[in-house]
């Protein structure tokens, strides 16, 4: 594909029970909308069938890349490789149990296309189907980041949409959770624009949730607390602007 096309990034983990479904469903939604366009999943080291399926589905679909972890690295980094590697110029996020509806996607790109924003960040209108334990980490984890970033948006852990360009001029110090509100942090600071997008959120319909345990909690919030120390205490803010800028101009 050219660099005018749509790149969607799915990091999946032990998800053979849905894997090849989600597949269909992202490939029929896309063929509606352009013919220019990649499915990018990134496996993070499964152990069911999810990589043998993967590999069967992506000898016969020429718009499936799978790109493959060596070990188990998380969500977040999952999901900042793909990003990396798309070719689009939009890249768009989602996941193996589908809770954006990829039917609302060309309203995403008619805000991007509008030419007043740079980036959608996807916002919940209601987290029904997360369980309590999920629901209330989420929601602190939420707060938190506002309180120590500034950061006034509507979610952090949903569908973001970006242009290509931001991806390419930012580096993530992050590998888990924290890698999506890192991404939005740095791209504010930039100056690049964002809209959000109020959606509703799809329960999964098979296999169950893979990231949500307590040593991920934990894990997530060493990543706020080390990224505030460099970011805020540090102003390691300052030094990654210039360096961007520095970029540019070379």
């Amino acid at each position: 594909m050219n660099g005018k096309g749509i790149s969607l990034v799915v990091p999946v983990y032990n998800e053979a029970e849905i894997i090849e479904e989600s597949i269909g469903v992202f490939t029929k939604a896309l063929q509606r909308i352009t013919e220019n366009f990649e499915i990018i999943v990134v496996d993070d080291g499964s152990k069911d069938a999810t990589q043998a399926i993967l590999k069967r589905l992506s000898d016969r679909n020429d718009r499936l890349r799978v790109l493959y972890n060596q070990k188990n690295m998380g969500s977040g980094a999952s999901l900042w490789r793909g990003f990396r590697e798309a070719k689009g110029e939009y890249v768009i996020s989602n996941f193996a149990d589908r809770p954006f509806n990829m039917e609302e996607l060309p309203a995403l790109i008619d805000i991007c296309n509008s030419g007043s924003v740079d980036f959608i960040i996807g916002v919940r209108k209601n987290r029904l189907a997360n369980s309590l334990f999920r629901k209330g980490t989420s929601l602190l984890n939420f707060f938190i980041v506002k309180v120590l970033f500034g950061v006034n948006v509507g979610d952090f852990q949903f569908v973001q949409m970006y242009k290509k360009e931001i991806i390419d001029k930012i580096h993530i110090v992050s590998n888990h959770t924290f890698v999506a509100p890192e991404i939005i942090i740095k791209a504010l600071s930039l100056g690049y624009r964002y809209k959000e997008y109020c959606t509703d959120f799809y329960p999964r319909s098979k296999g169950k949730a893979k990231y949500s345990n307590f040593h991920l909690i934990l894990r997530s919030a060493w990543e706020i607390l080390v990224f505030f120390w460099h970011w805020v205490v540090l102003n390691e803010k300052a030094k990654f602007k210039s360096q961007v800028n520095l970029r540019v101009r070379l």
